[in-house]
């Protein structure tokens, strides 16, 4: 792959405006498609598997590959930085920094990077030994830090070959899988597609400018109906859904980078830093510098 100049390292670029992606295929997995992906997880862990590539990478890396392709093992590629879009089996998926996306085997893929982020990733092929298929590809989004906390002590843990490093990578490979399993339960749908619509939308693009009006259009219902919605399943208004999703991507990266507080608010779309610690505060009791001394190791 071929990406290039970040307005910053830790920056994407503008990406197009809202009413161009109104037309957009927003999916989220079917309730058998999430049955479908949870048995295949269930399978892939209950045997031996053989860790056949483990990289940490940037867009300067000639590893990419931006043509479609597809490999013998499962493929997981986690999103350190970055922004993506991922066309496999029919589907569009929109990726960025936190998710990460599983390929089963065999199952084709093609990745095409926002050339203007920084993109920094971990990926990880796992040898299944044919005993775990899956027809398509999907994405989990890191919340809480445990998927990218695995896969970067999979990829030390690959680079040190410490005595134990082959009966490490077992349980580390095996947690990774249990833990994916325990995302995928939680990422449910609610049942309702304009909720389940808006809510992926604003989970792909926190980042952007859009207003309840644009989100209601991605729905396909009006303003008043989606913001009843919310206030009914998930007891907030959706700007405030979105707002909560940019404070946990910012808890992340205020842990996992050293970037200032003002390159993290411009990366996840806040024009005023000032806001963004306000909003910070008054969501996590801290501000964003106290939240990192706090909480970021020594």
């Amino acid at each position: 792959m071929r990406a290039s100049s970040p307005r910053k390292k830790l920056d994407s670029n503008a990406p197009a405006p809202l009413d161009s992606r109104i037309g957009e295929a927003i999916k989220v997995l079917t309730e058998d498609a999430k049955k479908g992906a949870f048995q295949f997880l269930r399978a892939a862990g209950k045997g031996p598997m053989v860790l056949k590539f483990c990289e940490r990478f940037d867009e300067k890396s000639r590893i990419w590959n931006l043509r479609e392709h597809s490999h013998p093992y499962l493929e997981l590629i986690f999103f350190i930085e970055g922004r993506a879009s991922v066309a496999s089996s029919g589907n569009t998926l929109d990726v960025s920094l936190f998710d990460l996306v599983a390929y089963p085997p065999n199952v084709p893929h093609r990745e095409t990077l926002d050339a203007a982020s920084h993109q920094e990733i971990i990926c990880l092929w796992l040898d299944l030994g044919g005993r775990a298929e899956l027809p398509f590809s999907f994405k989990l989004t890191d919340n809480d830090g445990a998927l990218g906390w695995l896969c970067q002590v999979i990829h030390a843990n690959h680079l040190g070959k410490s005595r134990h490093y082959r009966e490490l990578e077992d349980n580390l490979l095996k947690s990774l899988l249990l833990f994916m399993e325990q995302k995928l339960e939680a990422a449910g749908a609610s049942g309702n597609p304009a909720l389940d619509r808006s809510r992926t939308y604003i989970d792909e693009h926190y980042a952007e400018g859009f207003d309840v009006e644009a989100l209601a259009r991605v729905a396909c219902v009006t303003p008043s109906y989606l913001s009843r919605l919310y206030r009914r399943h998930m007891g907030t208004t959706p700007m405030r859904y979105r707002n909560a999703v940019r404070i946990e991507k910012a808890k992340q990266l205020l842990l996992v980078k050293s970037a200032s507080v003002e390159e993290i608010a411009d990366v996840l779309g806040f024009d005023d830093t000032k806001y963004f610690s306000r909003l910070f505060k008054s969501l996590t009791a801290l501000s964003p510098s106290d939240f990192r001394k706090k909480h970021r190791p020594a």
